[in-house]
């Protein structure tokens, strides 16, 4: 008998932790305001992003993300319909196409610019990794210039 209530009881609980689950209040992937916010600029306030804006202008357009969200619109949408109307001057990221391709992309072009001549700049002084590893200290004189040093030195030794 009690084996039995006890699997009636691991049951009723499964039961219940399913349907909580599957009736919860709170979807996780539901879209807020917020999240639509923070990829757009005030109108009313250029270059000022609108989850930090709070002028009747921002509040405007927080109005108009609320409808579209009851609508049950995506972010996307939601963003597309603002760059139809302002353009894309209102995305705080720009669109990955066209001309604004060159922001993702340049960077990594001038880091490969900069280090092919930082390798042909490096390889016409002839520096190497074995040169370059030995340090400034231990870098080999011609001997006309060691000859200078030592008469110089001698010179002031002299002198004391």
């Amino acid at each position: 008998m009690i084996k039995i209530m006890k699997n009636n009881s691991i049951t009723v609980v499964m039961i219940i932790a399913a349907l909580f689950l599957l009736y919860s209040p709170l979807d996780a992937n539901a879209l807020n305001v917020s999240e639509v916010e923070a990829s757009l600029i005030c109108y009313a306030c250029p270059g000022e992003p609108l989850n930090i804006d709070r002028c009747g202008g921002g509040d405007q357009m927080r109005a108009i993300i609320k409808r579209m969200i009851g609508e049950g619109k995506t972010k996307q949408e939601i963003l597309d319909v603002f760059e139809k109307q302002y353009g894309e001057t209102i995305l705080t990221i720009p669109p990955k196409r066209g001309f604004n391709l060159v922001a993702y992309v340049a960077p990594f072009i001038g880091l490969l610019i900069g280090a092919v001549v930082a390798f042909l700049l490096l390889k016409k002084w002839g520096i190497t990794p074995q040169t370059a590893g030995a340090g400034a200290g231990s870098a080999a004189l011609s001997n006309n210039i060691q000859k200078k040093i030592n008469d110089e030195l001698s010179k002031l030794d002299e002198e004391e």
